[in-house]
């Protein structure tokens, strides 16, 4: 089985400093470099080669709900022609939240029919309903919480290991940072050992064979011109 992470394009929140971080929104959208970005992702991944002159041949495209993760996803689907699927559990760590005086206030998310109207085609969870997808009585999402996930999701993708599956995965970059570390058994016990960096829209690849994980490169912004690279 091989594996891609791919990280979503650069979203509002991207772009803040510390003056202007009380800016921030719960579920942003892309920035017109954003935007940019995962177009050229997508006509790279349809119709070129990966770093190591292999086809994608994707089979499988997943994606978080979050809507920047959305967003990156749909010309992807597109020029692929697969009906991509939301996986929960690649939400970004620290969840859907908005902190004010202190306080960390929860949020649902997108409702089912608000994604079905702007993604029509995406395939969603029974998880997903009118109240939105994530927990909002958790408020911010606990770090035990975040390695749960991506120790959860890192098992899931192991049990797929002996198929022929190409697995695309659209994510974030804390959850996919845990989520390498999860796959090469850094979690729970070394989760502070180093950190695993993902530009916007950058792609990793792993193989998955006969019991071993193989990371073939990480972070590769190939499809990018230089001005619009952006973390």
């Amino acid at each position: 089985m091989r594996l891609y992470l791919i990280r979503h394009g650069q979203s509002e929140n991207n772009v803040l400093i510390h003056e202007t971080i009380y800016r921030r929104k719960v579920d942003p959208d892309l920035t017109a470099r954003g935007y940019e970005q995962r177009d050229l992702l997508a006509r790279h991944i349809a119709s070129e080669t990966d770093a190591i002159g292999e086809s994608y041949a994707i089979t499988h495209l997943y994606t978080s709900a979050m809507y920047r993760s959305l967003l990156t996803s749909q010309p992807l689907a597109a020029a692929l022609e697969l009906a991509p699927k939301v996986w929960l559990d690649l939400y970004e760590k620290g969840g859907m939240f908005q902190e004010r005086d202190g306080r960390a206030q929860g949020f649902g998310g997108m409702t089912r029919a608000a994604i079905l109207n702007e993604f029509p085609g995406f395939q969603l969870p029974e998880d997903v309903h009118e109240c939105g997808w994530y927990d909002a009585a958790m408020g911010r999402e606990l770090e035990t919480h975040s390695n749960y996930r991506a120790i959860k999701v890192a098992r899931e993708l192991r049990e797929r290991s002996d198929s022929n599956d190409v697995i695309a995965l659209v994510s974030h970059a804390g959850f996919l940072d845990l989520l390498l570390k999860a796959i090469f058994e850094q979690l729970p016990s070394r989760p502070y050992t180093m950190r695993y960096y993902h530009d916007n829209t950058a792609i990793t690849r792993i193989n998955f064979n006969d019991g071993w994980s193989t990371l073939h490169y990480m972070n590769r912004v190939d499809h990018l011109p230089a001005a619009l690279r952006s973390y």
